[in-house]
């Protein structure tokens, strides 16, 4: 390990925190940029890729295993295992350039945490407009100022005390292709759905179609999103189509559960031997009817 600078002396001590499941395209470069981190623990909920054969090349980190269940309780299960009171959170498809760990390295640590931006890419473009820009997240701060909470799968850091947002922003290498961003996508959406299940939400009528509406003028227009082109008008177009989908979908399993269960009519077994004898007894009067006519 690199003998420490002196200002790397004068900062405290920091962990970076890591959660992964087959990464092995992009954790190598996230852990390229940690070396100058005091502790890296990262916790890995089942890869089945090269994931864990990097990890344990760099020697360096604690690697932890945990089954997945949320990505807050994940997060939580990473920060109990930090050595240090100053955090670093960061994915593992996401990157420091040197610019933002220099002002790391020069910051006063005297709020409770910093805001870090993130320069999200789709393939090899980057986003530079819309909902994915600056796309400012709670990464670096104080673990004993709060906990992993929000909701799933859009979790955040619930922080007590000031924050500041830093200049520099880290790389998120977002999405490989189109492709794996509209399956995540839908992933998400349906974690989203079994979070509101369960807290008994109940969208309004109209709510699906105003949600699409308003992200895609959000997404598209507002933020610019139009600037990016094709990428931008394909990013609108699914963000407002998982936010339609999300209150539809909801709708749909509420109306599944609470439909009221039909009585089945079941008719009553027909009594055959009642039927056979009402039916030779009216044979039986025919049949006297008949001879009397004749006798007559």
């Amino acid at each position: 390990m690199n003998k420490p600078t002196s200002r790397e002396i004068r900062r405290p001590a920091i962990s970076a925190a890591i959660i992964c499941f087959n990464e092995e395209k992009n954790i190598e470069r996230c852990l390229d940029s940690l070396d100058w981190c005091d502790q890296i623990v990262a916790i890995d909920s089942g890869s089945t890729d090269r994931t864990l054969d990097i990890l344990r090349a760099y020697e360096r980190p604690v690697i932890l295993h945990r089954p997945f269940d949320t990505y807050i309780n994940q997060k939580n299960y990473a920060l109990d295992h930090c050595d240090n009171d100053w955090v670093l959170s960061i994915d593992a498809d996401e990157t420091l350039p040197r610019s933002l760990i220099d002002e790391i390295q020069d910051l006063a640590f005297d709020v409770s945490g910093y805001n870090v931006g993130r320069r999200n890419f789709l393939g090899s473009r980057e986003i530079k407009h819309g909902n994915w820009s600056p796309d400012y997240k709670l990464r670096l701060f104080r673990k004993s100022t709060g906990r992993w909470g929000g909701s799933n799968p859009h979790e955040r850091f619930v922080i007590e005390g000031p924050t500041q947002n830093l200049n520099h922003r880290m790389l998120h290498y977002s999405f490989a292709s189109r492709e794996e961003f509209v399956a995540r996508n839908m992933k998400y959406t349906r974690m989203m759905v079994d979070y509101l299940e369960d807290l008994g939400k109940m969208p309004f009528r109209g709510q699906a179609y105003i949600h699409w509406i308003g992200n895609f003028v959000k997404c598209y227009l507002l933020r610019g999103g139009i600037l990016d082109g094709g990428d931008g008008l394909f990013l609108a177009r699914h963000i407002a189509q998982a936010s339609y989908l999300k209150s539809s979908l909801l709708a749909k399993r509420i109306k599944s559960r609470e439909a009221p269960k039909h009585k089945t009519n079941i008719k009553k077994p027909l009594n055959f031997q009642r039927h056979l004898d009402g039916a030779q007894s009216a044979t039986a009067q025919r049949s006297i009817a008949s001879r009397s006519k004749r006798s007559a």
